[in-house]
């Protein structure tokens, strides 16, 4: 017995179908507690509990970035703004890798706010004053450092801290493969 051909038409319909059906059942998974679990999984370094710590801008994000050249080194949305030009985040916070030392100093200098080790967001689903949010770490990963004397992490970990911090997010990752300086170390 042969099976019929399906026409171009119904093979579009059942996709279709599939499709909503794969829909619900990913929202579904996310839906559970377990999935908090599985995303455990991926390394997300920059905001190890313990290790990451924010507090809100007292001053301007120019003035705070002015105040960390040659301490900072800057991942994720600063980092990509620095390096291309645009950020993929709403928020406008810093985000980076700082000593101990250096954040308590630009505590005290009143360039932030007080320190905070929960509630970290780097995306934020309320609207939210911008904020330094740092992984306080004595040896800083790999960067490049800009003209400007900022420093950025490499394209590879800027990818990794970006997959570990917000997930699997390949149009993200291939936006700022195409927008990385063809010069800066990847």
């Amino acid at each position: 017995m042969r099976k019929r051909l399906l026409t171009t038409e119904e093979r579009w319909r059942r996709y279709q179908r599939d499709l909503k059906a794969y829909r619900r059942r990913s929202l579904l998974r996310r839906s559970h507690p377990r999935f908090k679990r599985d995303l455990r999984i991926i390394p997300n370094v920059f905001l190890l509990p313990g290790k990451a710590s924010m507090a809100a801008l007292q001053a301007s994000e120019e003035m705070v970035r002015q105040a960390l050249r040659q301490r900072a080194v800057w991942t994720l949305d600063t980092a990509a703004r620095l390096v291309s030009g645009h950020g993929f985040l709403t928020a406008p916070d810093l985000t980076g890798y700082l000593s101990h030392a250096d954040l308590q100093e630009i505590v005290a200098q009143g360039l932030v706010g007080p320190l905070r080790q929960n509630e970290l967001s780097v995306d934020p689903i309320y609207h939210r004053p911008p904020m330094l949010i740092v992984h306080e770490t004595e040896e800083m990963p790999p960067h490049v450092e800009l003209p400007s004397g900022d420093r950025v992490v490499t394209l590879d970990h800027l990818l990794r801290d970006l997959m570990g911090t917000l997930g699997w997010r390949p149009d993200l990752m291939t936006r700022l493969e195409a927008t990385y300086p063809a010069g800066l170390t990847r």
